[in-house]
């Protein structure tokens, strides 16, 4: 009798041991698994929201880039670049940016703007002077 109380209890512990470290091993798994999965998604949300800033800031090189070099007749390709820009740009911002395109007095310069905008989209850690933003003058034939 004593065997089979011994067999029993040993095979019980054996079962409850085994399913122990199956579901311990299945645990650590999904553990890892969804660490992993987790880290993958925190780089993808980093390498989208820079390559959304990047894309703002081609935005605002080329508006000003055509801001300087468009003909007065020729506005169309401004006024695309100009109404996206003021699609995302927060209120303040845009208020600025309108300032300077429509060369209103006590406006902000070019570089003040393109200073502005990198701040916005880089954040309050940008050491970016005006001074350093570099503005080829245009050229006459």
């Amino acid at each position: 009798m004593e065997i089979i109380s011994f067999l029993v209890g040993s095979v019980t512990t054996t079962t409850l041991l085994a399913i122990a470290a199956f579901v311990s091993k299945t645990w650590i798994e999904k553990r890892l698994e969804f660490s992993i999965q987790h880290e993958y998604d925190k780089k993808l949300s980093n390498y989208e929201t820079e390559k959304e800033i990047r894309l703002k800031a081609e935005l605002i090189s080329e508006l000003m880039s055509e801001w300087i070099n468009t003909d007065k007749e020729d506005v169309v390709k401004l006024n695309e670049l100009t109404f996206k820009a003021f699609l995302w740009l927060p209120a303040e911002l845009a208020s600025d940016l309108s300032n300077t395109l429509s060369h209103k007095a006590g406006a902000d310069d070019l570089r003040t703007i393109i200073c502005k905008v990198r701040k916005h989209l880089l954040g309050n850690d940008d050491k970016l002077q005006n001074h350093e933003v570099i503005v080829f003058p245009k050229k006459t034939t």
